[in-house]
């Protein structure tokens, strides 16, 4: 079984920030407590604290047990309009 990485949910909130504010598009990643899926929050930039499991519906406390991200970039011509934005 492939174990994943889970990091203190407040160390991940505080890269969330920092990655945002570079321009990266943040997807949080956690691990179910029921089955071990890994599993992605489908909305960006957005952390939550619980998450339900779509494989086995066990709901994992990931303010408690951790979690990570993964990072996708925005087409250019959308950064540079967010920088107009200020």
């Amino acid at each position: 079984m492939i174990k994943y990485e889970n990091f203190p949910f407040d160390e991940i909130a505080d890269a969330f920030v920092e990655k945002i504010a570079e321009g990266w598009t943040v997807f949080q990643k956690f691990t179910c407590a029921g089955c071990g899926q890994r599993l992605t929050i489908d909305v960006p930039n957005m952390m939550v604290e619980e998450g339900t499991c779509d494989k086995c519906s066990a709901v994992t406390d990931i303010r408690r047990d951790g979690c990570n991200y993964t990072l996708m970039t925005l087409p250019p011509e959308i950064v540079r309009e967010l920088l107009k934005k200020g």
